[in-house]
C-alpha cells in the first residue's frame, strides 16, 4: 500500500510537469511521405512517440512469451519422463536385490538414452544379464557403455570379467583383471573377484593370500568361504616341499587348527608319507597342549623310538576325556617303548575294552603273546580279522 501510494504521487508530480511543460509553445513538427504531409505540435508527437514505443514493448514481451510455450511444454513432459524413468530405476533396481534378473534387465533397458539415465542403469542391467547367463548381450552393453562413457573404465573391466568367470571363460577374465591398476585391483570387488578366478584356476597360494580380504569385505557367503579357504590351505600343504609344510602350518589361520581339523590331518599325512618322525614329533607335542583329538593321541601310539617317552604327561592329562581308548592306547604305547610291559598290558586292555577296533585287538593281542597268552591273542586276531572282512553269504 505504501508502494502504491509513492507510485500515485509521483505520477501526479510527473502529469502536472508534463501538463505545464505542454502549454509551453515547443514549436510543431511535420512528417512529410510523397504529396502527404502531417503536422502536429512538437508535444503531441513526444506523446505518441513514448505510446508507440510502449506499445511495441509489449508486443515484444507478448511474442517471447508465445515463444516460451514449446519449451514450457517440453520441460512439463520431461519432468513427467523422468518420474517414469525414476519409477523404472527403482523397480529395477529392487528386482535386482531380488534375484529376478529378467524383470531387472527389462526395467533398467527402458531407462537407456535417457539423459536421466546414470551409470547404475547399464552397470546393473549387464550384471542382470549376467546372472541370467546371457554373456554376449551383457557384454555388448558393456562396450555400448564404455564407448559413451557412460561408466569407468575400472567398473566396466570389473563386470566384464565377472561376466566372464560366470560362463567359465577365465582367460578372457583374466585379460580384463590385466587392465587395471593395482589400486583398481585391490578394491573389496576386484579381490573378491580375484579369488573367484584364483579358485576356478586352482590357483590355492591365491586363494589363501585373499580369502581374508574377501571375508571383510562381506561380498561372499562365510559357509563358501569357509569351504573355499581350508580346501585351499590342504592343497598347498599337499603341494608344498616337506620342509616348507610346517612353516605352512604356522602361517595358517587359527580356526583351521582347531579340534578335528582337516588340515592338520593333512598335515599328518604329509609328514607321514615323508616319514619324518622328528618334524611329526615336534608337531604332535605342540598340538598336545591345547586338542587331544583322536588323529593327535593315534599319531602318538604310531612314533617310533624312546624320545615318544617325553609325551606322557601331555597325553595323560587328557585321560579323563578319553571315551574311544585313544588316550590309553597312546600311553600303552609309551610304556612299551618305555620298557613298562606291565602298564602297557593293561592300557592296551583298556583302550580295547572302550573302542574294540582292529588296531586296539592288533596291538593288545601282540602283547599277549609276548607275555604267553596266545590262545587269547589268536581270539582277538579272530575277532579283528571277522571285523575287517564283510560277511559273506
Amino acid at each position: 500500500m505504501t508502494r502504491l501510494s509513492i507510485y500515485l504521487v509521483v505520477g501526479l508530480i510527473v502529469g502536472a510537469m508534463w501538463v505545464n511543460v505542454g502549454t509551453l509553445d515547443a514549436g510543431y513538427v511535420s512528417v512529410a511521405w510523397g504529396d502527404s504531409q502531417l503536422e502536429t505540435s512538437a508535444w503531441l508527437a513526444l506523446s505518441l512517440l513514448v505510446v508507440v514505443t510502449m506499445l511495441l514493448l509489449f508486443l515484444s514481451r507478448l511474442v517471447r512469451s508465445a515463444l516460451r510455450v514449446p519449451g514450457a511444454i517440453g520441460l512439463w513432459m520431461g519432468s513427467h519422463s523422468q518420474r517414469g524413468a525414476q519409477l523404472r530405476t527403482d523397480k529395477g533396481l529392487a528386482a535386482f536385490y531380488e534375484g529376478r534378473w529378467d524383470v531387472a534387465e527389462r526395467a533398467l533397458s527402458k531407462t537407456r538414452g535417457m539423459r536421466e539415465s546414470t551409470l547404475l542403469h547399464p552397470l546393473y542391467a549387464a550384471l542382470s544379464l549376467v546372472y541370467l547367463g546371457k554373456t554376449e548381450r551383457a557384454l555388448k552393453l558393456l562396450d555400448a557403455a564404455e564407448e559413451a562413457d557412460t561408466l569407468p573404465s575400472a567398473v566396466t573391466a570389473l563386470v566384464r570379467a565377472e561376466s566372464h568367470l560366470m560362463s567359465g571363460a577365465l582367460d578372457q577374465a583374466s585379460l580384463s583383471l590385466a587392465s587395471l591398476s593395482a589400486q583398481e585391483l585391490d578394491t573389496p570387488r576386484g579381490k573378491f573377484i580375484r579369488c573367484d578366478l584364483a579358485w576356478q584356476q586352482k590357483d590355492w597360494r591365491e586363494v589363501c593370500k585373499l580369502v581374508a580380504d574377501v571375508r571383510a569385505s562381506r561380498l561372499c557367503p562365510p559357509g563358501i568361504l569357509d569351504q573355499r579357504e581350508g580346501h585351499a590351505w590342504r592343497e598347498v600343504m599337499r603341494g608344498s616341499a616337506a620342509q616348507d609344510v610346517m612353516g605352512l602350518w604356522k602361517q595358517a589361520p587359527d580356526r583351521l587348527k582347531g579340534e578335528h581339523s582337516a588340515l592338520w590331518q593333512a598335515l599328518v599325512e604329509r609328514l607321514g608319507h615323508e616319514q619324518d618322525a622328528e618334524t611329526l614329533h615336534k608337531a604332535v607335542s605342540t598340538r598336545l597342549e591345547q586338542f587331544g583329538d583322536p588323529l593327535t593321541l593315534q599319531c602318538v601310539a604310531k612314533l617310533p623310538g624312546h624320545s615318544v617317552a617325553k609325551l606322557k604327561k601331555r597325553v595323560a592329562r587328557w585321560v579323563d576325556h578319553d571315551i574311544e581308548g585313544d588316550c590309553h592306547a597312546a600311553l600303552a604305547h609309551i610304556a612299551e617303548q618305555s620298557g613298562d610291559e606291565a602298564a602297557a598290558g593293561d592300557l592296551w586292555q583298556i583302550a580295547y575294552e572302550r573302542k574294540p577296533s582292529p588296531v586296539h585287538a592288533a596291538r593288545w593281542a601282540n602283547w599277549l603273546r609276548r607275555a604267553g597268552h596266545d590262545e587269547r591273542a589268536s581270539q582277538l586276531e579272530a575277532k579283528a580279522l571277522a571285523a575287517l572282512i564283510p560277511n559273506q553269504e
